[in-house]
């Protein structure tokens, strides 16, 4: 009997097999190559619950161990549970669709920045990424003081990455105002909505929200994350500081839950949206939507062979809250999650009736966290599928060594520090303004005659001059310490200091904050439409991030 295991099945083979992955695991997590805090780890089959374990700690300080019940944030996995709540909600209803226009949904008022969006997009459109609008991951890692209507409202000033429907381009703000349309719909919050139609009706009892543990100090048998960490040096834990932002972003990447109640999730999904007494919780055909390519993927986001020697995970491209792709031959449906260290994977493998869930709070860093759910996921994949393992004790410490080295991560060089300001410090200190993300403030204090900034909820440190007089950059302390620093330039009018451009990831649009435009929402006015023409040259699409740091967010959370 494996430890953690839930419910014995009958088959002598599968009880091996599980047998031989419990060592596997252990032996993964003794690899000096890719040190790991936690790691809960669960696997469905034929509506069973086949295996639920923990592994490593749950706290480093207090050297409490992982167990099945042990929480971890499941980061961009919550998209599928979004799109499964609408898949509930759409599911009881004639009058509304995935293609219903949002217009018809949240009002005449809303809109986006062009007429063309605001006339045509749908709520597929936001479940499947098709908008191409900006997805302000700066901000959203800050946070932002608003309810998901003021977001709503901020939608007006998104601008175009690329055009609509031409081009897949991951945006967490967009599954938060889908969350939204959940809420206009029902007239509930989407906090009660998930848990009233989702969460109890599968008995996923523990599963909570991230924003939540800022409350009554937190929850029992939660698992602290890590940003760095190895088998001889020091470990930074995270602050919980960073949850605060998902309050706004739950429908995004705010879901809490552990092994057992990810088991429940996944039989959930691969028996058509019925609980475990085989009741209908969501319209089979509504959810089984949300399972399929809607929209490809960008090629670049395809682990293309012949990196390995069997076709280890073929992308074909973005359902509603799910990557669509094959695994040696089978249909694999899965998405990934990276939020306030901790780093997820889940994988459904809908012919073989199976699934599993792998979750680490540490240590995060994206390619040492993706490796060690690619290789469980692999064997697991392996063993639902009835497939001979390509992957052993051995290579699984390597990996993807011997078959692909991973290139170095290209970095940002930023301009060289200097000693003083070009200009009188005064100038800079004021309210900067932006309507989609809101307003940054940079003060002088006094005592230490520093330049202090401060962003959304968390976003907090210094400004430092630089060896160009018209760059600046952003020095993060608080809860974002870990952050690069981050580069703005200066913009002038009349001889004084007008704007600041934030410097993003090459992804994304830089950001201009205007001082003296002080919001608390956006400008009741009506804009005038935009054609658009906005269009970024040519953003490297080779990083998908779901992560919800200050700067380089994806995907995936939620990553892929």
């Amino acid at each position: 009997m494996i430890v953690g295991q839930v419910s014995t099945m009958t088959s002598p083979d599968l009880q091996q097999m599980l047998q031989d992955l419990d060592t596997f695991i252990q032996n993964l997590m003794t690899c000096e190559s890719r040190p790991v805090v936690g790691l809960t780890v669960s696997v469905v089959k034929d509506g069973q619950t086949v295996f639920a374990k923990g592994y490593g700690q749950r706290d480093l300080q207090t050297g409490q161990a992982v167990d099945n019940r042990t929480l971890f944030g499941v980061g961009s996995i919550s998209k599928s549970f979004t799109s499964a709540l609408l898949a509930a909600i759409l599911g009881e209803r004639e009058d509304v669709s995935w293609d219903t226009v949002l217009t018809d949904i949240l009002g005449p008022s809303f809109r986006f920045r062009d007429q063309f969006r605001t006339e045509e997009a749908t709520l597929r459109d936001l479940l499947a990424h098709k908008t191409g609008l900006e997805n302000h991951a700066f901000a959203m890692g800050a946070g932002q003081d608003i309810d998901r209507s003021g977001l709503a409202r901020r939608m007006r000033y998104y601008r175009q990455v690329y055009p609509f429907r031409t081009f897949w381009h991951y945006n967490n703000a967009l599954y938060t105002l889908a969350g939204h349309v959940a809420e206009r719909l029902t007239g509930q919050s989407y906090e009660a909505l998930l848990r009233e139609r989702i969460l109890q009706p599968l008995g996923m009892d523990d599963t909570v929200y991230l924003a939540d543990a800022l409350r009554d100090e937190g929850f029992s048998n939660f698992a602290q994350t890590y940003l760095t960490y190895n088998r001889t040096g020091l470990s930074m834990p995270y602050s919980e500081e960073e949850f605060r932002p998902l309050k706004l972003h739950l429908p995004a990447g705010g879901v809490v839950s552990n092994a057992l109640d990810m088991a429940r999730y996944m039989k959930f999904h691969l028996s058509g949206g019925r609980d475990t007494a085989g009741r209908l919780v969501v319209p089979e055909d509504t959810l089984r939507q949300t399972h399929t390519a809607d929209f490809t993927a960008a090629p670049q986001l395809d682990k293309l062979e012949p990196y390995w020697p069997v076709e280890a995970g073929t992308t074909q491209g973005y359902g509603l809250g799910w990557m669509a792709g094959t695994y040696r031959g089978f249909r694999r449906v899965q998405h990934s999650g990276f939020v306030a260290g901790f780093a997820s994977l889940l994988s459904l493998y809908p012919a073989a009736s199976g699934g599993v869930y792998t979750s680490v709070n540490g240590p995060y860093t994206a390619g040492v966290a993706s490796d060690i759910h690619e290789i469980i996921h692999g064997m697991v994949g392996d063993i639902l599928t009835g497939k001979d393992h390509w992957l052993n004790a051995t290579t699984a410490c390597t990996y993807p060594e011997p078959w692909w080295t991973r290139p170095e991560p290209n970095s940002t060089v930023l301009p060289e520090i200097s000693d003083n300001f070009p200009r009188d410090k005064r100038d800079y200190e004021g309210i900067y303004g932006n309507h989609a993300t809101g307003n940054m403030t940079i003060t002088l204090n006094t005592t230490d005659n520093k330049l202090y900034f401060s962003l959304g909820l968390i976003g907090r440190g210094l400004v430092l001059p630089t060896v160009f007089d018209d760059h600046i950059l952003f020095r993060c302390q608080g809860p974002l310490a870990y952050v690069p620093a981050f580069g703005a330039d200066v913009g002038q009018k009349d001889g004084k200091v007008f704007s600041l451009t934030l410097q993003s990831d090459s992804s994304e649009l830089p950001v201009v904050f205007e001082r003296g435009l002080k919001l608390t929402d956006p400008d009741p006015t009506e804009p005038q439409w935009y054609d658009c023409a906005c269009v970024s040259a040519s953003p490297d699409r080779t990083a998908l991030s779901y992560t919800f740091t200050f700067l380089l967010f994806l995907a995936y959370m939620f990553t892929v």
